[in-house]
C-alpha cells in the first residue's frame, strides 16, 4: 500500500513538473496568436494606395493594410498565377487577396505577408483590333475577341514598334483606325495592357493604290 501511494505520488509530481515547463510556451503561443491574430482578408478591391499602405474595401467595409518588412514576415507580391509582382503593379480599382496579421482589435487594419493580385496575369497577353484613340503615351484599342472590352495600352521606351514589314516606326505614325497588334502584361479589371514589348501596325506602310488608264 505504501508503495502504491508512493507511486501516484511520484506520478503527480512528474505531471506538475510537465505543466510548470509547458504551460509558459503554452501561454506564450496563445500571446502571439491573440497580439498578432492571422487577417485573411479573402478578396478585396483596392481603392487607395498612399506609399507602401494600402486601402481596400469588401462588403462596404474599408480596411487599411501596411506592406513591407515587420517582425512576422515581409510582404511578398504575387500575380494571379503566382508570379513574381510588385507594388509598382498595383492599380486601383484591382482585385486583390491579402494575407497578414491584424494590428488593432478592430480588425480594420493589418500588416500583409502576401499580397495576390487577382488582376494581372502571370502570362503577358496578345492583343489584336483597332486604334480608336491616341495619347502621348499609348492608345486605347478595340479587340476582335468579343468577350473583352477596350483595351488601354501603354507605351514606353523599350516598346519596339513596327509596320507589317517588321521595319521599326514611332507612336506618332500610329494613327486611329489602324489595325494593330499588341504584346504586354494585361490587367483583366481596368482593362489595361502595360510593360508593352512589341507593337506591330498593319496599315503601314501605306500600299501604293495604281492608277487604271483609260
Amino acid at each position: 500500500m505504501i508503495c502504491t501511494i508512493i507511486s501516484k505520488s511520484k506520478f503527480l509530481i512528474s505531471n506538475l513538473l510537465i505543466l510548470v515547463l509547458v504551460l509558459p510556451g503554452v501561454v506564450k503561443a496563445e500571446k502571439i496568436r491573440k497580439n498578432f491574430p492571422r487577417a485573411a482578408l479573402g478578396k478585396v478591391q483596392l481603392t487607395d494606395i498612399s506609399g507602401s499602405v494600402l486601402t481596400v474595401s469588401k462588403d462596404s467595409k474599408s480596411y487599411t493594410v501596411s506592406t513591407g518588412t515587420f517582425e512576422k514576415c515581409t510582404t511578398k507580391f504575387v500575380r494571379r498565377f503566382g508570379g513574381n509582382s510588385t507594388l509598382s503593379e498595383l492599380t486601383v480599382g484591382d482585385s486583390l487577396e491579402i494575407v497578414g496579421r491584424w494590428t488593432d482589435d478592430t480588425k480594420t487594419a493589418a500588416t500583409a505577408c502576401v499580397v495576390r493580385n487577382l488582376s494581372v496575369q502571370k502570362i503577358r497577353g496578345t492583343f489584336v483590333g483597332d486604334v480608336i484613340s491616341i495619347s502621348d503615351t499609348g492608345f486605347v484599342m478595340t479587340t476582335v475577341s468579343e468577350s473583352r472590352q477596350n483595351q488601354t495600352v501603354m507605351v514606353g521606351s523599350a516598346t519596339k514598334i513596327v509596320n507589317r514589314k517588321e521595319v521599326a516606326i514611332t507612336l506618332a505614325d500610329v494613327k486611329v483606325g489602324h489595325r494593330i497588334r499588341v504584346k504586354g502584361l494585361w490587367n483583366k479589371t481596368n482593362n489595361t495592357v502595360t510593360e508593352v514589348t512589341h507593337v506591330k501596325d498593319y496599315n503601314l506602310p501605306e500600299k501604293q493604290v495604281k492608277n487604271e488608264t483609260e
